[in-house]
């Protein structure tokens, strides 16, 4: 089921490892998650909840709050996106690091309201 090659088992097995093999990469998605985060919470502390786009963030933030939504809301994205890009070992860093950029792109637009 798995493909041959694959970051899965480490990722599993020995996070620490993947923690320092992807070190860069892990670390530009954490910048770019944590801007996101500050960025949305600000705005949905302004606008309200109905603002967000991304359903699930929504309900969770209509659930238990904006402070407490967001952020779980984000670990659930960011364990997804870790999971996702393990599977492919070629692409694992490039895919985190990606992801990473793409939620600092994110910040940016919540903090001159873009979109």
């Amino acid at each position: 089921m798995l493909p041959q090659r694959t970051e899965l088992p480490t990722l599993l097995k020995q996070p620490r490892t993947f923690a320092w093999q992807y070190r860069w990469a892990l670390g530009i998605l954490a910048l770019g998650a944590t801007a996101d985060v500050v960025t949305t919470v600000i705005n949905l502390l302004r606008y309200g909840p109905s603002v967000e786009v991304h359903l699930a963030q929504r309900i969770v933030c209509e659930v238990v709050g904006v402070t407490l939504g967001v952020p779980i809301a984000k670990v659930m994205q960011l364990a997804f996106v870790i999971l996702v890009a393990a599977w492919w070992r070629p692409w694992c860093g490039v895919i985190l690091s990606v992801c990473g950029i793409l939620y600092a792109c994110a910040a940016i637009s919540n903090h001159f309201l873009l979109l």
